[in-house]
């Protein structure tokens, strides 16, 4: 384990360490300070006061000895003791034999050292212990650093392993067929949501999107994350590698293979052609999912990409019916009326009559090509 003191996730970072130097120097002022105003206190009292008085070295020794321990108070008791001896030691006294001489100018000396001991060891003792929780503080915030890393790297793994349990739950044989004879039997109103749980329960793909070959480009025709109608800008021209790689190659793309990531781009995650049923030569469209990474997806995505694709080419017909009504109802909401598919489909025949017999159109214009275009998406539709 490293020896760098690393804080855990959320907490503040620890505060800068003093230098030793620091630390040496501020000792150095606090003596020069509180010894200076001893010697201050000392001549002041010298100087008014007529009766006994306390030593003023008594201030150092102590603040000292609280502040710092046992080794700055003795120092600090030292150095008194040689401040007050600094004139000379005061002069013995007539009544007085050597013993009492002695005692009294060592009475103050020693009761700094005694007091220097007493109080110093004790804050010494009080320092030591404050280190020592200072260290264990720092050791258990450097393993709740290393928990906290742990716990994320682990629910990073809980959130991928849970994504691929989710992907990989199989649909029972059952749910598929139920949503594929649902698919089948929906009507207007439920088609888009059906055919969203028939994908998400094959290929568990929350987003795709369907484009139809028309006039030698891939438009789109259905995108639920759009509210069923085709993304702007997102038509695939003839001259685009995608194009060539699904309509003239038929190949399926994915975000696996390198080289096929550039030509899906911002797409999706996997790209397929729609092929006709009866004719497997011929592409209709394209089928592209997307929503997630494909990590997320079950691993036989490529087989169920494939049955999907598949199954989406038999509905076809319907998504182009579906898209023909929106085109021809979007005028009618404007007067708060929407057609029918089937008014729709039924419209679309009439414009037909109105064509003249040989099957060609009567001029160039452009409810001409409309006409040719519903013709052609009633033929996709009868296939």
């Amino acid at each position: 384990m490293s020896s760098e003191i690393v804080p855990p996730v959320g907490a503040d970072p620890a505060p800068p360490r003093r230098s030793p130097w620091s630390a040496r120097l501020r000792l150095v002022t606090e003596f020069a300070l509180l010894f200076a105003l001893a010697l201050l206190l000392k001549h002041v009292l010298l100087a008014v006061a007529s009766g006994p008085y306390p030593n003023p070295f008594w201030l150092p020794v102590l603040v000292l000895s609280l502040q710092h321990g046992m080794a700055a108070g003795l120092a600090a008791a030292v150095l008194a003791a040689a401040l007050q001896l600094l004139d000379g030691p005061p002069p013995a006294l007539l009544t007085e034999d050597l013993y009492s001489y002695v005692g009294r100018i060592a009475a103050e000396p020693i009761g700094w050292t005694c007091v220097a001991l007493l109080i110093g060891h004790t804050r010494s003792r009080q320092l030591d212990h404050l280190k020592e929780l200072e260290a264990e503080l720092a050791d258990q915030s450097q393993q709740a650093a290393v928990v906290a890393d742990l716990c994320e790297d682990l629910r990073a793994r809980t959130e991928t392993l849970e994504r691929h349990i989710a992907a990989n739950a199989y649909a029972s044989n059952v749910d598929v067929a139920e949503a594929i004879t649902e698919l089948h039997d929906s009507t207007w109103d439920n088609f888009a949501d059906r055919l969203a749980r028939f994908v998400s329960l094959m290929t568990g793909a929350a987003e795709f999107s369907i484009l139809m070959l028309r006039d030698g480009a891939l438009e789109p025709v259905f995108h639920p994350a759009d509210d069923h109608r085709p993304a702007a800008g997102a038509v695939v021209p003839s001259d685009d590698p995608l194009f060539a790689a699904i309509v003239n190659d038929r190949r399926t793309l994915s975000v696996a293979c390198t080289a096929d990531q550039a030509l899906l781009g911002n797409r999706g995650v996997m790209a397929g052609p729609l092929v006709d049923q009866q004719a497997p030569d011929r592409v209709l469209g394209m089928f592209a999912i997307a929503g997630a990474a494909l990590d997320d997806h079950p691993e036989d995505i490529e087989r169920r990409f494939s049955l999907t694709a598949s199954e989406v080419s038999r509905l076809v017909g319907r998504i182009v019916l579906m898209e023909n009504w929106q085109a021809a109802a979007a005028p009618g909401q404007s007067n708060g009326h929407a057609e029918k598919p089937h008014d729709a489909a039924s419209n679309g025949q009439r414009a037909q009559g109105d064509e003249p017999q040989d099957g060609k159109p009567q001029d160039g214009t452009p409810r001409a090509a409309k006409r040719k275009r519903q013709r052609r998406d009633r033929e996709v539709t009868l296939q």
